[in-house]
């Protein structure tokens, strides 16, 4: 990859020329050095971003308090679950401050929604020099044929104008259409037709979508009639004002410190400061345990499964040592579950066996032990038995997961597991007692019982243009699909579909990746790259120069979220329960940037469709129509109220069509403060325990289950799972069994014999989420690649042994890549596993094939079993010694592309 660096400018300057100056706001704060030396007035940053003199760039250079600007709402849009308060102080269009949550008192019953360090380097990212200009074609690249296309991701760019890069983009569909058929484009998006590409691929023909379990990981399967839980098992914990009420709060997984930060970490706190205990258990000691001095319960990746069947297997013993009934709830067994043992068998049984008699080794001769699971989890069997007491009918448990466990191979019987074992308890629908998800906005946040609901956009957003290809492929199939023309398409396994095997071929030609990082998070990126290579036509939109910029064709510039207007409630999971946050626009379109609109607009009228009708309604009409129809639950009365009162001087500065309303509140307040938070307390109308309606009554309320009720044992689950031609060598059973993963611990050792010897690739690898970034949103802002260096992390006792220290760089690699990072030596690490943080941009180095920025995906093998889960977190590496030379990340330049000319 070419890059350039280009030079900076004065604030004087940047603000008097506004958007057309932007560079020099992303090449502040770039050195490691944290000072605030000023510069002289008028001078320039040099190429590498330093100021000549001084050696800094001041974000404070030339600031007038006295200027007349104004605090502004500004969306944070990272996929972090955080959801907080973000404002921006706009001089000239250009953002000269930021600021979070300054609202209310910050009480237990109204905290302010303070942002991370992400948010506050927002506006590196919207004025980041880094930011693409125009669309852009390779230099190489030639219609039709793609040109030389080994040159993808180190070629040239030519600037173009839009209606160029609209003509050649519906050119090279519509000649693959009729030369290939629709099977031969791949969509690379979130789903197939929900960008404004899909609209009119979709209209035009349609082609392949891809699918991934991403986030989720196996709980993709569970929705809701396999097992009768929440959908993906999320949605139904209880409220955070029931947090003091448990005895024990169990964190599976979960690191909100640095996943989700903000409010969330600030909301468990009155549970510590009132005595609740906290257990918390992964393969790491992370941040959010020892902040709240957490019983670590340490558990190899993908091996959870074993664990918990330990622990279900302990409860058992225990009950049977102080007498029936004393551990396990037997009564909440019998009415609320089906498959417990042989005398709680579902009607629709197709299997003689039981989830107790197998954890008693009736079918396989191995009791489900303590030390059964100890070997192959490294949990000491006395933490596993000390689980299994804090799990007892008696005690007020709730626990709370992330979703690190489940993105791994074969995971597919954990959940099941997760809940069985909570069950068991009788820890469901009551006051300090869950068993959901501590994930995105779901932190004590019941989030099928909302406090607000945003109104619908209208026109646009009503208008389904469906893929006329009902083909998906999976993520671990996707990037051999376009080497080999093959694949099993089971569904869209996204959206919880599974559907029997069927497998097919493709001829791939065309890829479009949009709104998404497809070459960055799926599983083996270096696959992806020889992909890419080898289609004939790679479309892209993005904001800055991402991964799937730089290995595309063309690229449309998008506009960042501050250049519009939104609200984060866009899907059941991205938003705060307790809170309505919003941002205004903040600037214009910078450069030649357009926003999804107009360029799915664009495309249509390119296409030769009937674009007006495709988007028929205004982007301001879709703002005022999203603010109107906004309702909310009455703080008093607990009813659904219209919440905002709309005026005609309203509607004149929406430049919107509509009527005035009442609403519980002025439309102008939130506009200008960017906030409205429900205040709450223990015990209010709106206090909710998951599952609560199901366990008042379970007969008015079933489950979405066949039988109605939570199943430990599902044949909808085992018929699924044996009929998708995923597993081979396996017979998924109805009830949570013990299956060794692929690529799992095990594999670790040759022949799979965990009393032998270690193979050629030893240590687990598993991906945390890290606190640079959102998934890869923000990996490329200059303040936080300062802060943040994105090491690798390895267990002291594994550093000791090669010779590694604190620093040195390392060289992490399997069969599919090589990674080069620095070293983080931790004892907070089990011995055996190195953690490689999620989502730094892919920097293939030409010479030798080795990344350098760490990229995870570099390393994670596309082995699919059971429901298709990507692997992150079930992948064997070794690692060494680099002695190369390499440069920090902040010393890096800019991603820049370099174009033709210029």
């Amino acid at each position: 990859m070419t890059l350039t660096s280009k030079q900076g400018m004065t604030r004087r300057g940047f603000i008097a020329a506004s958007a057309a100056a932007t560079a020099s706001l992303a090449l502040t704060g770039c050195q490691p050095e944290a000072t605030l030396d000023s510069t002289e007035a008028g001078a320039d940053a040099g190429a590498d971003g330093k100021a000549e003199g001084s050696g800094y760039v001041s974000p404070d250079v030339e600031f007038d308090p006295e200027t007349e600007g104004s605090w502004i709402p500004a969306v944070c849009n990272a996929n972090c679950g955080g959801f907080c308060e973000n404002k921006v102080y706009v001089v000239d269009g250009v953002v000269i401050r930021q600021k979070t949550d300054d609202t209310g008192d910050d009480s237990l019953e109204c905290p302010q929604l303070r942002s991370c360090p992400r948010g506050r380097a927002h506006r590196q990212d919207t004025f980041g020099v880094d930011r693409l200009k125009y669309p852009m074609k390779r230099k190489n690249w030639e219609p039709h044929t793609g040109g030389d296309k080994s040159l993808r991701g180190r070629d040239e760019w030519v600037r173009i104008s839009w209606d160029e890069a609209f003509e050649l983009v519906a050119d090279e569909i519509k000649y693959n259409y009729e030369t290939n058929g629709e099977r031969s484009l791949l969509y690379g998006g979130l789903s197939s037709g929900w960008g404004s590409l899909a609209k009119s691929i979709n209209a035009f023909g349609g082609g392949i979508s891809m699918a991934s379990t991403s986030s989720f990981g196996s709980c993709c399967f569970y929705q809701g009639q396999v097992m009768g839980i929440s959908a993906q098992g999320i949605g139904e914990s209880n409220d955070r004002t029931d947090f003091a009420n448990a005895d024990y709060i169990v964190l599976y997984g979960c690191n909100q410190v640095w996943a989700s930060p903000g409010t969330y970490t600030y909301l468990f706190n009155e549970a510590l400061e009132k005595g609740v205990q906290f257990l918390f258990v992964g393969p790491e000691f992370n941040p959010t345990a020892a902040h709240f001095n957490a019983k670590w319960i340490r558990v190899r990746p993908g091996t959870d499964t074993a664990l918990l069947l330990a622990v279900a297997y302990e409860m058992f013993k225990l009950d049977e040592a102080e007498g029936k009934g004393s551990v396990v709830d037997w009564d909440f067994l019998a009415k609320y579950t089906v498959g417990i043992d042989g005398d709680a068998m579902p009607d629709d049984a197709k299997v003689d066996e039981n989830f107790y008699d197998y954890l008693m080794g009736a079918y396989d001769d191995t009791p489900k032990t303590a030390e059964w699971a100890s070997a192959i989890t490294g949990t000491p069997v006395e933490d596993i038995r000390l689980y299994a007491d804090v799990m007892r009918k008696s005690n007020n448990v709730m626990s709370l997961r992330s979703n690190a466990a489940f993105r791994t191979n074969d995971s597919d019987n954990l959940l099941q597991l997760y809940m069985t074992v909570s069950f068991m308890g009788g820890h469901i629908g009551k006051s300090g007692n869950c068993a959901d998800a501590a994930y995105h906005g779901t932190v004590g946040s019941p989030i099928n019982q909302p406090l607000f609901q945003v109104g619908a956009k209208g026109g646009d957003d009503a208008l389904v243009y469906p893929n006329p290809v009902e083909s998906v492929v999976n993520d671990d199939e996707q990037w051999q699909a376009i080497l080999e023309g093959r694949f099993n398409n089971t569904g869209s396994i996204t959206m919880g579909v599974i559907t029997p095997e069927k497998q097919e071929t493709c001829d791939i030609h065309v890829v479009v990746m949009e709104n998404v990082s497809a070459v960055n998070t799926s599983l083996n990126a270096s696959l992806a790259v020889e992909s890419l290579r080898k289609v004939d036509f790679v479309v892209s939109t993005a904001r800055s120069f991402t991964v799937q910029a730089q290995y595309s064709d063309i690229v449309l510039p998008v506009a960042s979220e501050w250049e519009g207007n939104g609200i984060r409630n866009d899907a059941t999971w991205f938003f705060n329960r307790e809170a309505l946050v919003l941002g205004t626009r903040v600037c214009e379109n910078l450069y030649e940037a357009k926003t999804e609109q107009e360029i799915g607009y664009g495309f249509a009228k390119a296409m030769g469709l009937d674009a007006d009708a495709m988007f028929p309604v205004s982007e301001d009409q879709q703002w005022y129509n999203m603010l109107a129809g906004t309702t909310m639950r009455h703080p008093e009365t607990g009813e659904w109220v219209t919440m905002f009162t709309i005026t005609d001087e309203d509607l004149k500065a929406l430049n919107a069509e509509g009527k005035p309303q009442e609403g519980y509140m002025p439309l102008a307040e939130i506009l200008e403060k960017g906030i409205f938070k429900m205040p709450r307390k223990a015990g209010d109308i709106f206090t909710y325990y998951g599952y609560q309606d199901f366990i008042k009554d379970p007969k008015a309320n079933p489950r979405g289950s066949v039988s109605g009720k939570f199943e430990i044992y599902s044949q909808t689950k085992a018929d699924m799972l044996n009929g998708n031609g995923r597993t081979k060598d396996f017979d998924w059973k109805p009830y949570p069994s013990y299956k060794v993963p692929v690529n799992g611990y095990e594999a670790s050792f040759v022949d799979g014999d965990i009393n032998g010897k270690k193979g050629e690739f030893p240590y687990q690898m598993f991906t945390p989420h890290y606190l640079r970034r959102s998934h890869t949103q923000y990996d490329n802002l200059p303040w936080l690649r300062t802060a943040f260096a994105n090491p690798v992390f390895i267990a002291a006792a594994d550093a000791k042994e090669k010779g590694i220290a604190d620093g040195d760089w390392v060289r992490v690699y399997n069969e599919g890549g090589s990674v080069l990072r620095p070293a983080s030596v931790s004892e907070r690490l089990m011995p055996g596993v190195v953690a490689l943080p999620h989502g730094p941009w892919l920097d293939i180095d030409d010479e030798t094939g080795y990344d350098r920025a760490g990229c995870e995906n570099m390393l994670t093998r596309p082995v699919g079993s059971g429901c298709g889960t990507a692997g992150y977190n079930t992948n064997l590496v070794n690692f060494e010694k680099w002695d190369g030379d390499m440069e920090a990340d902040y010393q890096l330049p800019a991603r820049v592309p370099s174009i033709d000319g210029e």
